[in-house]
């Protein structure tokens, strides 16, 4: 499926005469500015569409709302003060970026920003004497990644009552029935709901019972060891691992989320997705654990924005320690995005040996990773860092346990129930980056470890 083309429109702020000084100095400085702000925005982004305007007065201003009335948001960019010219287009309620020269455009910058942020506008900026540097347009990346988010598809499969209570609002599950909605209200994300019924019979009982083999001998090959006694059960998720991948190309939609517990423990798809998971990764296409639409947000995230591939947890803890117990069944063997593996795995059994086909990862170590929660009903992205030390291999719970140290008892304290236990772990440290995109997505941010 080929993405749908982004397209991002530029409003220069740049009447002749203001702050700056008056023609034909202001004009010749004005177009030589102008021009090296296009080339290297083109150059740095290659892939995007950018449409420029000149904003030089309230004509031009209103010309420009009402044509890009449908972009996913605007880059002001203010060269001379001060009009006021900023102050419609931030109104708009489009989530803005302002990059504005220090010295003329520092004034509409200075005037419109701080009203704008105190009146709740989605709009972050920055002020520099040179708008070409990579600081001030690397701003422009929250645009192209609030894009992709807003063209994202998520195919969940789940069972047929779930789905049933995803889609009618009964008195019982208004909870239920709304995130979904509320979700897509926030990101634009669209959700794609099919039953595990549905996808049985068209997806997974059509795989090819050879190529499924294929796939799970090359994954025990490649594994740096085995410690599952079935055979079968890996077989079983090579022959999810191809439904998937045939359900999200024939489907269209970017990322898939399995409800793999409930499904397999009700006998409706007999097959865990974790090894699964791990090799749709160099399908490009997203995973996303345990059907769950809020770690679904920040894994789209953190794909859009870093090009990492962040990962479900849950998040456990040792307050004596002061350290955190990041486990799942499953994570990514290259978790900064690389087309190659990055780290080794091991396929093996969890939770006491009850649960087959899992996967132990030996994520990387001595590094920072940024754990994220989204919580739609409050509007509210919950970040904190920690350094991951170790990995452990121990037959309780999940099977990969990534350790990190850090805030602990701050977080235990913070902790904002309403987001669930899950959060995503993502390489680096980026909570100065997810507060501005926060603010682009009209969320709060609370930094749970301080």
């Amino acid at each position: 499926m080929a993405p749908n083309p982004i397209r991002i429109p530029v409003a220069f702020i740049d009447p002749v005469i203001g702050d700056l000084g008056g023609p034909p100095e202001s004009s010749r400085w004005i177009e030589e500015r102008r021009a090296a702000f296009m080339n290297a925005v083109r150059g740095e982004y290659s892939g995007v569409d950018f449409e420029f305007y000149d904003i030089r007065d309230l004509v031009n201003v209103q010309e420009f709302l009402n044509r890009e009335g449908n972009a996913v948001g605007y880059v002001v960019v203010s060269l001379n003060s001060i009009m006021g010219y900023i102050d419609p287009i931030i109104r708009s309620g489009k989530p803005v970026i302002i990059i504005a020269e220090a010295y003329a455009g520092a004034g509409e910058f200075m005037l419109g920003l701080s009203k704008a942020v105190d009146e709740g506008y989605p709009v972050i900026g920055v002020t520099t004497r040179d708008i070409t540097s990579k600081y001030a347009i690397s701003k422009i990346k929250y645009l192209i990644a609030l894009a992709k988010l807003r063209n994202s598809k998520v195919l969940f499969v789940v069972s047929p009552s779930l789905k049933s209570h995803l889609t009618w609002q009964f008195g019982p599950n208004t909870d239920m029935y709304s995130v979904l909605r509320l979700i897509q209200s926030i990101t634009g994300v669209t959700p794609i709901i099919m039953d595990a019924n549905e996808f049985r019979a068209r997806f997974f009982d059509n795989v090819d019972q050879r190529e499924a083999e294929a796939v799970a001998e090359a994954w025990i090959r490649n594994a740096e060891a085995v410690y599952d006694d079935s055979r079968e059960e890996i077989v079983n998720s090579a022959k999810l691992y191809l439904a998937m991948r045939r359900a999200v190309r024939e489907l269209g939609v970017n990322a898939i989320a399995v409800d793999c517990i409930v499904l397999y423990n009700t006998g409706l798809l007999k097959a865990w997705p974790c090894l699964g998971y791990m090799q749709l990764w160099y399908d490009n296409i997203i995973p996303v654990c345990e059907a769950d639409p809020y770690a679904a947000v920040p894994i789209l995230i953190a794909k859009y924005l870093f090009g990492r591939n962040g990962f479900t947890v849950n998040v456990g803890v040792d307050t004596e320690r002061g350290e955190f117990v990041y486990h799942h069944c499953y994570a990514p063997t290259n978790p900064h995005g690389s087309e190659k593996p990055e780290v080794p795995y091991i396929i093996t059994k969890a939770h006491l040996g009850t649960k087959h086909a899992s996967i132990h990862v030996k994520l990387p170590t001595n590094e920072t990773v940024t754990v994220i929660g989204f919580n739609p009903e409050e509007r509210l992205l919950s970040v904190h860092v920690a350094k991951a030390s170790n990995n452990e291999y121990a037959p309780q719970a999940c099977a990969t346990k990534l350790i990190g140290s850090g805030n602990v008892n701050v977080v235990v304290r913070n902790w904002r129930w309403r987001g669930g236990w899950h959060r995503v772990v993502v390489y680096g440290d980026f909570r100065r980056e997810l507060e501005e995109f926060a603010t682009l997505l009209g969320l709060d941010l609370i930094n749970e470890d301080l």
